[in-house]
């Protein structure tokens, strides 16, 4: 299997209709492929964490967030592998990365998009690790 490493955008949000359409909106306009979303509620707030090409422009839109009173921004590396439609397969993974002693942070997964397969996305606690243990997968 082969994992990419990616560069995945968090920022809190307002909890309150409009906000996940607004950053989505913000980023087509931008020409921002979106590839996947995950939002939490937590602290009474949205937590957005979203990947999406090509990153710059991406990162251009997070700022102007910020300048309108959303943030932090955080971006962070995360690894990104296709589903390839196996059961199991993030068990799987989750079981080798424990025997190998990487921390699974979160996770979550992410849909077929153009054609591609769907995708799992990880941030992990030892990336150069995690990325040979999921690249030794079959």
């Amino acid at each position: 299997m082969n994992a990419t490493l990616q560069t995945e955008f968090s920022i809190y949000l307002a909890d309150r209709p409009g906000e996940l359409a607004g950053v989505l909106e913000a980023a087509a306009a931008a020409g921002v492929e979106i590839t996947s979303v995950s939002v939490v509620d937590q602290n009474k707030r949205g937590l957005l964490r979203v990947l999406g090409e090509p990153e710059d422009s991406l990162r251009r839109v997070f700022e102007r967030m910020v300048e309108t009173g959303a943030g932090p921004v955080l971006e962070t590396p995360v690894l990104v592998f296709a589903v390839e439609g196996r059961a199991g397969l993030i068990r799987e993974v989750a079981a080798k990365l424990a025997l190998s002693g990487v921390n699974v942070q979160y996770a979550y997964g992410a849909p077929r998009l153009n054609g591609t397969p769907g995708r799992y996305v990880l941030r992990v606690t030892d990336i150069p690790r995690a990325r040979d243990v999921i690249d030794a997968i079959a």
